[in-house]
Order: structure tokens, then sequence, then C-alpha cells
């Protein structure tokens, strides 16, 4: 049933870095081009490592007539910032500017952010925690961790998870009256 049992080797599975400054090599990019019937945002994903683990930054890009202008600016300066710390020299080819940047290594800051959503089994909202990209450096260069790059929820989204949760527990009661038997 499993051939050669003894001579298959187990590759360890790596870890995701934490929020924080880490020094990475960039060693793989993909793009939403690249996954077969993708319809959402466009984007581009550098794969980062180093010995502590690895990272998967992914740039969302610009969707015309859906993307604001002001959303459209920032997020090609952000990604302009990453390929420029990264070594990338030349941004009239978009692919080349990438694969200049391969190989090569960058420190990067990674932020903590928290979202809430439903959960995919019981549709109870949750709140979860991502780490994301906030920016880059060159190779080497010193950067300072600040407390205030993490994102808890805004009061807004705690009121519309409490809004939720509230409603889902709120169905789940009644649905639990409705079903005793006196």
């Amino acid at each position: 049933m499993f051939p050669d049992l003894n001579t298959v080797e187990v590759k360890e599975q790596a870890s995701y870095l934490p929020a924080g400054i880490h020094q990475v090599s960039i060693v793989e990019m993909s793009n939403s081009n690249q996954k077969q019937g993708y319809t959402g945002t466009p984007y581009v994903e550098f794969k980062v490592s180093n010995d502590q683990g690895i990272s998967n930054l992914r740039f969302s890009g610009v969707e015309k007539g859906v993307t604001s202008e002001n959303a459209a600016r920032v997020r090609t300066e952000i990604f302009k910032g990453f390929l420029q710390s990264a070594g990338a020299k030349s941004f009239n080819d978009l692919p080349k500017a990438c694969k200049e940047t391969m190989g090569g290594k960058i420190t990067v800051c990674l932020r903590e952010r928290e979202y809430w959503t439903n959960d995919k089994e019981t549709g109870a909202p949750v709140v979860k925690k991502m780490v994301e990209y906030k920016f880059a450096g060159a190779a080497g260069k010193s950067v300072t961790w600040k407390d205030s790059y993490n994102k808890t929820l805004s009061e807004t989204d705690q009121a519309a998870y409490q809004a939720a949760h509230d409603a889902f527990i709120g169905s789940n009661v009644e649905v639990a009256s409705d079903s005793m038997p006196f």
C-alpha cells in the first residue's frame, strides 16, 4: 500500500511568522491570474521566509470602476514601496519588477489585525486574528516595532459584532424553546 516507506523523508511543517519585524528572503511569487476561476480583486502574493517561519504577503490590486481613486493610490504606493525595498529597479513592466525581487532579502513589518466573521460550520459570529503585511525596508535596515501597528476591532466593528452575536444567540434561544416538549 505504501511502497518504500523507510526511504521517504517527512518534511517539517513551516510555522507562520508572528507580528513583528523580520529579516526574510523572498522565495516565491504568484498572482490572481494563476488561480483558475478566480473572480475577486486582482492581487500579487509573495511568499517570504526565514529560520523562524514563512509569511504570505498579499497585495490587492486595483479594479477599474470598483476601487476608489484614494484606495488605488494607497495600494499602488504600498506595493511600489515593497518592490523598491526588495530591490526592484524597473517599474514599467510589472512581471519584470516582481521577478527582480525573487531570492532577495528584505525587512518586513507584520502586524496582527482583528476582524469578525461568521463561523463556516455554525454560522455564529466569531472574532479572529490574522497577521498581515504593514511595510518593508531594505535588508538590514533598522526598523522599530510599535504596538500601535496591531489593530484590534474598532468601536464600530465591536458594535456590529455584538449585534450579530446577540441576534445569533437570540435566534438559537427561540429555536431551543420551540423544541421543548411542554
